[in-house]
């Protein structure tokens, strides 16, 4: 003869067992989802670019501070590198601003302001801050080369 407290505790039992499968089987369901695509590779040229951009970044700061050391000779062959000049505008500008300092210092006012009016043509609103406007070597050159933009 089956008792009710056998039949109540057969039930337990018995929904105990149907949440435990019904957990094993969400479980396996969110086991089983497909899991997202990765991302796509770099595009091979974007990456060429950033690494551009970062080796003439590079070289302009090492540039400037051979300048700001007053070696002039070395300071125009690094910010003549290829490395810069394969970079962006912004970092080909911020180099001619440095080389026309470096001209101007070296007493080639004419490499000066030619340095200065390419640097107008990549962006033809470099201008110098209100020191360097002011600076007797090549204050002027800037002036010259704005004025024949």
């Amino acid at each position: 003869m089956v008792t009710k407290d056998f039949v109540d505790s057969f039930r337990r039992v018995t929904r105990l067992g149907l949440v435990l499968a019904f957990a094993a089987f969400l479980g396996a369901c969110a086991a089983n989802k497909p899991k997202p695509a990765p991302p796509p590779p770099p595009d091979p040229a974007e990456v060429a670019r950033q690494q551009a951009e970062v080796r003439g970044q590079e070289m302009l700061a090492k540039g400037i501070g051979e300048y700001e050391a007053g070696s002039y000779a070395q300071a125009e062959a690094t910010l003549l590198s290829p490395d810069i000049w394969a970079a962006s505008d912004r970092i080909k500008t911020d180099a001619l601003k440095h080389l026309a300092f470096t001209y101007c210092v070296s007493e080639r006012p004419a490499l000066c302001r030619q340095s200065f009016e390419r640097a107008l043509q990549l962006n033809p609103d470099f201008d110098l801050t209100a020191a360097e406007h002011n600076h007797p070597l090549w204050g002027p050159q800037f002036k010259n080369a704005k004025n024949a933009q």
